[in-house]
This record gives C-alpha cells, structure tokens and sequence, in this order.
C-alpha cells in the first residue's frame, strides 16, 4: 500500500476519529480528519496532497512535517506509520494540514498547541501510559487533552478549552520555542473546507 493511502486509512482509525475539541477558533475534529483523509491518494485527486520521504526537511525531533505551501507531507521514513509515536508525529502534522483546510489564520503558538493536544489525545487513546505522553508532549498539553477527551466521552458533544488551558497550552509553546507570530493558512490549493 502506498503511502497515501496509508495514511488515508490512518486518518479514519478509531483512535483519530475519536478526536474532537476547540480552542477558540481552531476546531480539531474525527469528521475534520475523514474529510482530510480523502485528499490523500495515489491517483490524482483535486486538492491532493502529496507525502514524500525526505528526512532532510524533518527536524530532529520528529517523523513528519506539513508544508502549508505546497500541500504536503514530508516524512522521516517510510516506516514511520509502523510505530505508535511515528503515527503521532504523522496526526500533529495532519492537524495542521486540517487546520490549513480550513483556511484558517492562528497563532502559531495557538496552532501548534491544539496540533500537540491532538497528538496527546491519540497517544492516550492508543492505551499510552501517562508518563510517555508526558516526554513526547509534555505534562501541561496530556493534561489538557486527558481533560477534553474526559469531556467528549462524557457528553458526546466537542469541548471547547478554557482559557487557563488556552493559556497552558501557549505557554508549553512558547518553552518549546515556538515564537509568536501566524501561521497563513489558505486552503488546500486554495479549496477551503466549510463543514462541521
């Protein structure tokens, strides 16, 4: 199977659907991510976007990074969907790629707070023990997510995060290094998702 459509298929697993919050203007959710799912394919498809491997665009840190400009996914390996924390790096960038989707401007410090909320909410609900979510993400951000996740599964309906977490959640960025500033978001090529 190619990589496109392992990662289509990753996109619609129980533990990624399962996702579903919002962080004042940033929504992140399981029907966000299905309809991303279908823009990744091994045929051309309109808004498609393309997964390469190229360690070489990858930070240290990580298996995955999404260019916003181009529409793709750069991978560590082709391997990085074997294994549970590959696949969370995969799902933080696949929350920017969703992000971007919607054609949504955000904070950096914003985005890539609800992007490593995502990635902690589906490390917990891969059975990940608390304390290895905490070294990959952080204590403050599996906090967070733990609590949303909590909220969701006792309401059925999409959390919203308060502002002492909104407030967590960018200053657990800001330490992480991530500066202020915006990220532009303009769709996949230019496509904007208006759903739920």
């Amino acid at each position: 199977m190619s990589l496109d459509l392992e990662i289509r298929a990753f996109l619609r697993t129980p533990p990624v659907q399962e996702i579903n919050f919002s962080m004042r203007g940033i929504r992140v959710t399981g029907l966000g991510f299905a309809v991303l799912s279908v823009h990744f394919s091994d045929q051309p498809v309109p808004q498609r976007i393309g997964v390469t491997v190229r360690p070489e665009l990858v930070g240290a840190q990580n298996d995955a990074v999404y260019d916003s400009v181009s529409d793709t996914i750069h991978l560590r390996s082709d391997t990085v969907l074997q294994t549970t924390v590959g696949q969370s790096h995969v799902l933080h960038e696949c929350t920017h790629a969703q992000i971007d989707l919607r054609g949504r401007g955000t904070s950096i410090r914003s985005e890539e707070g609800a992007a490593f909320i995502a990635e902690a909410w589906f490390l917990l609900a891969c059975g990940v023990a608390d304390a290895a979510v905490d070294r990959l993400v952080g204590a403050a951000v599996r906090t967070i997510a733990a609590d949303l996740r909590r909220r969701f599964q006792a309401t059925g309906l999409i959390p919203e995060t308060t502002a002492d977490q909104i407030n967590s959640a960018r200053t657990a960025m800001r330490d992480r290094g991530y500066r202020n500033g915006y990220y532009v978001e303009n769709g996949l090529a230019g496509h904007v998702y208006r759903g739920d």
